[in-house]
């Protein structure tokens, strides 16, 4: 309640956290586009047939054809229906960027939730220009350092979360289980998770 009474914070928050997107549809024959820019302050990122966070991004910017019967109509009569690449491309990465791993899905078959487990590997850095819209923001540099990993143990409908963070630029991690704080080494805080 005090950030949002002071007009130099009160917009501090979001300013942190908060990055840029495009979706869009492109046509491939005709010079046409669609496209919506919107804000976002956390990432849920696929973990399901993704190994890496790199997988992940690059899964997050798959384009998907629109053709044959599943043409893209463009609601102008002088283009019509036409093939077309759809798709969300990052426009901007925030100061602090923060990710919610998918590792909870519902599956169909069951009607019921289920709790991906496969493996997934997090970097101690990442770059992610590769990730950026030809005309994203490369004013600064977007490399990011791992300060925490949230951890679920359990099943769907039972279980417990406790978070690893690094509270420095040291390579010191602690461990936030309930209200146990504990140092932990790199391995432990990345690798085993």
């Amino acid at each position: 309640e005090k950030i949002k009474k002071d007009d130099n914070l009160k917009n501090g928050i979001s300013e942190l956290l908060r990055g840029e997107t495009r979706s869009y549809i492109r046509c491939k024959n005709v010079n046409f586009e669609s496209s919506k820019t919107d804000y976002y302050l956390d990432l849920s990122m696929t973990v399901k047939g993704c190994s890496t966070l790199k997988d992940s991004f690059l899964k997050f910017i798959e384009q998907e054809e629109l053709s044959g019967d599943n043409q893209y109509d463009t609601g102008d009569p002088s283009f019509g229906k036409q093939d077309a690449l759809m798709g969300i491309e990052f426009l901007s990465f925030p100061p602090i960027l923060h990710l919610h791993l998918g590792r909870f899905e519902y599956d169909y078959n069951y009607d019921r939730n289920i709790k991906i487990n496969d493996s997934f590997e997090l970097p101690k850095e990442i770059d992610l220009d590769q990730f950026l819209a030809k005309d994203g923001d490369r004013s600064k540099p977007n490399i990011y350092d791992l300060y925490g990993v949230l951890v679920h143990s359990g099943s769907v409908s039972f279980g417990h979360y406790y978070a690893f963070l690094r509270t420095s630029p040291d390579p010191q991690w602690f461990e936030f289980n309930d209200s146990t704080v504990s140092k932990v080494d790199e391995v432990k805080a990345i690798n085993d998770n």
